[in-house]
């Protein structure tokens, strides 16, 4: 790829977005990406297009802090406690462990689908649950409505991505599928967002809906 189809397509996102250019950055590549652009909205996640040098470009939006909001609970609800009657920097390094333990396993649970006892637990927990189930309905939506796949991947921060492979294309084909997938992204981030949308889905699968309480270490 030239460098033109960046410039290219920092205008059509600037344009898309109603942002000014500078709000589109061309951020410095890693080691085996040929180029990265981050377009920083006023929405709540920013989009990012990533082009690898084998040709895959992979669009994407996030993160969900996955990992910080199962943090919170489980220092708020267990640990915390732990912590401050821990004597020994060897009792808190113990505990520490066991909570990384635990964050993992609930990171896998909501990986592999397995929600229903956070859905009967205390309500933080339970709408960090539910706010993952809607993140993999909307990507099984836009995927049917774009007639692509687009994922929502569950990590430590989580995120939706869709990716393509751009060997064989030429610019206009190239730029012309990135536009499609950030359309595809956008209305991915905007529908996940919507709480209304997600109510509904939750409701649909018999589900109480409640809000979550913050809170801060």
């Amino acid at each position: 790829m030239s460098e033109s189809i960046v410039e290219k397509l920092r205008n059509l996102l600037a344009e898309r977005f109603k942002l000014e250019r500078e709000k589109v950055e061309l951020i410095s590549p890693a080691l085996t990406e040929k180029w990265f652009i981050i377009v920083r909205s006023r929405r709540v996640y920013d989009i990012s297009i990533t082009a690898y040098e084998d040709g895959r470009v992979i669009v994407d939006a996030g993160p969900e802090h996955t990992r910080s909001e199962i943090s919170d609970y489980l220092y708020s609800k267990k640990y915390r406690r732990r912590y401050e009657r821990a004597r020994t920097e060897e009792e808190r390094e113990k505990i520490n462990k066991e909570e990384l333990e635990e964050e993992e396993g609930i990171i896998e649970d909501f990986r592999q689908g397995r929600y229903e006892k956070y859905l009967k637990m205390e309500r933080s927990i339970a709408y960090y649950a539910k706010k993952h189930m809607w993140g993999t309905e909307v990507a099984k939506r836009i995927s049917n409505k774009y007639g692509f796949e687009t994922r929502f991947d569950i990590d430590y921060e989580s995120g939706f991505e869709t990716a393509f492979n751009s060997a064989g294309m030429d610019e206009e084909q190239t730029i012309n599928e990135i536009m499609k997938r950030v359309d595809a992204i956008a209305d991915a981030r905007e529908m996940f967002i919507n709480e209304e949308m997600m109510n509904e889905f939750l409701i649909s699968k018999g589900i109480e809906v409640k809000k979550a309480k913050r809170r801060s270490r």
